[in-house]
């Protein structure tokens, strides 16, 4: 039997954000599901395909606009796919971060 790693390197962390998303040849609009520094997951009204490069605009409920210049899509599942972001682009990851860290609900850890 064989057993896949999972090759994300951060937790990702549930956050909704309408997003708009392009490669050019077409401009599409979508909702983030997941999103980290490094990537995240999306769903969209415009098909895409393993490999695209997209330019990704996230739009929080709370905070201006961001802009990520390179999305590479890794994986895709009917209106889902997993992109990567580009590590170049560090001050958008830190937003990002600040975006997952903003709308992050408290846990509660309670013993019985």
């Amino acid at each position: 039997m064989m057993f896949h790693s999972d090759k994300r390197r951060s937790l990702r962390v549930p956050v909704t954000c309408a997003v708009y998303y392009s490669n050019g040849a077409f401009h599409a609009s979508g909702m983030t599901a997941n999103l980290t520094h490094s990537g995240g997951c999306l769903q969209g009204s415009h098909g895409v395909e393993v490999g695209m490069e997209l330019m990704v605009l996230v739009i929080p409920p709370t905070q201006s606009a961001l802009l990520i210049r390179k999305a590479t899509v890794r994986w895709v599942r009917d209106q889902f796919f997993g992109v990567q972001l580009d590590h170049d682009d560090t001050a958008t990851s830190w937003e990002l971060d600040q975006v997952a860290f903003d709308q992050r609900t408290p846990l509660s850890f309670m013993t019985h």
